[in-house]
C-alpha cells in the first residue's frame, strides 16, 4: 500500500503533542534518507527515542526556490509548522536555479515568489509532470479501481504527449538549424547543471546568493522557527578533478559551503554543518570510495554512516540544550 503523502513528504514521527518538531528540506541527498531502509529506520528510531516530530520533505532536484514554495504548501495544506528546520543545500542547487527555474518564476505584486511554472510533458531531464499527476490521483478520495483506471489513462496520455512535444521541438529545431537540428539534447542535463560550478561566474554566484538569502529570511522571520541547521556536502569534483561525460577533466571552482558561510555570518539562529570540515584530511579516501560511480550521490554505506549519522549527532546536541 502506497501512502500518497510520501510523494510530498515522509512522516518519521508525527508532530502532534511534540515540543520539538523537525522538518528536513532539500534534494535527492535528503530524499534518500527515507528511500534507503537503513537510514529510514535510523531516523525513525532517533525521533521516537527523543520524542520529537520528524518529517522528511526532500525531493529530487529541489533547490532553495522550490523549498521556499514547498514550505508554503506544507503550512497551508498540511498544517506543518516546525520549530527546527534542517535545510540541505546541494552543490547542484546553483545549476538547478539558473537552468531549471530562473526563467519560470512567478511573483506577486509585492515581488514575492508565488510559483514556478511547470513545463508539462517537457524534454527536461528532470520534470515533475508524472510525479504531480500521479500524486494528485493517489491522494483523491476515489476507489482503488477508479484510481487504477485514471493512472493507466494518464500514463498513456503521458507517453503520447511527450512524443508529440518531442516531434514538435525537433521540427522547430530543423526549421531553425537545418537537418542537424534533429539531434535534440535533453534540456538542463548534468553538463548544464554543473557548468556554473566550473565557470565560477561572479554574477551567477551573486544571483544564487540572493535566492538563498530570500529563503533564509523567510524561515528565520517565522515565529515558530527557533533554529535552522544548514547542511552542505562536497561533490566528488569539489575534492579533486573528475572526468565528465565528454571525457574532459573538470573541477568545481565554486563551493556551496563557502557561499553559505559568507551568507550566515553573525546570524545566531542559523548553524552550518559543513561536511567539507568533517572529512578534512581524508579527502582522497572519500574521493576514491564514498561516491557512486559516475554519479554525484553517496554510496548507501557512506550515506548511512557519514551523512545520516553526523546530521543526527548534531541534532542530538540541539535537543539536549
Amino acid at each position: 500500500h502506497i501512502n500518497p503523502n510520501n510523494f510530498l513528504f515522509t512522516v518519521l514521527n508525527d508532530f502532534e503533542n511534540k515540543n520539538d518538531k523537525i522538518l528536513i528540506q532539500g534534494d535527492s541527498y535528503v530524499e534518500t534518507l527515507t528511500y534507503y531502509k537503513k537510514t529510514h529506520d535510523l531516523l525513525k528510531s532517533f525521533s521516537k527515542k527523543n520524542n520529537i516530530g520528524l518529517i522528511n520533505a526532500g525531493i529530487g532536484s529541489y533547490s532553495p526556490s522550490l523549498m521556499h514554495l514547498q514550505l508554503n504548501i506544507l503550512e497551508k495544506d498540511f498544517n506543518i509548522y516546525p520549530n527546527i528546520i534542517v535545510a540541505y543545500f546541494d552543490q547542484s542547487d546553483m545549476g538547478d536555479e539558473i537552468c531549471r527555474y530562473k526563467n519560470k518564476k512567478v511573483f506577486d505584486g509585492n515581488n514575492q515568489l508565488i510559483k514556478i511554472r511547470e513545463e508539462k510533458y517537457s524534454r527536461n531531464i528532470f520534470n515533475y509532470t508524472k510525479l504531480h499527476e500521479e500524486s494528485s490521483i493517489l491522494i483523491a478520495k476515489n476507489s482503488n479501481f477508479k484510481k487504477s483506471v485514471k493512472l493507466i489513462n494518464f500514463n498513456i496520455k503521458y507517453i503520447i504527449q511527450k512524443q508529440k512535444n518531442k516531434l514538435f521541438s525537433k521540427m522547430q529545431a530543423i526549421k531553425k538549424y537545418g537537418w542537424d537540428g534533429r539531434k535534440l539534447k535533453k534540456e538542463c542535463n548534468w553538463y548544464d547543471i554543473e557548468r556554473p560550478l566550473v565557470e565560477n561566474n561572479p554574477s551567477e554566484i551573486l544571483y544564487f546568493k540572493k535566492i538563498i538569502e530570500n529563503y533564509l529570511d523567510k524561515i528565520t522571520n517565522k515565529k515558530n522557527i527557533k533554529k535552522v541547521l544548514i547542511i552542505t556536502f562536497p561533490h566528488k569534483a569539489n575534492l579533486f578533478a573528475v572526468k565528465n561525460q565528454f571525457d574532459q577533466m573538470i573541477y568545481y571552482n565554486v563551493s556551496m559551503s563557502e557561499i553559505v558561510d559568507d551568507i550566515i555570518k553573525n546570524k545566531n539562529k542559523i548553524d552550518h554543518l559543513n561536511f567539507s570540515n568533517e572529512i578534512k584530511g581524508k579527502e582522497k579516501y572519500y574521493y576514491d570510495n564514498a561516491y557512486i560511480d559516475f554519479d554525484p550521490h553517496l554510496k548507501e554505506e557512506f550515506h548511512y554512516n557519514l551523512f545520516a549519522k553526523t546530521i543526527l549527532k548534531r541534532l542530538g546536541k540541539y535537543l539536549k540544550k
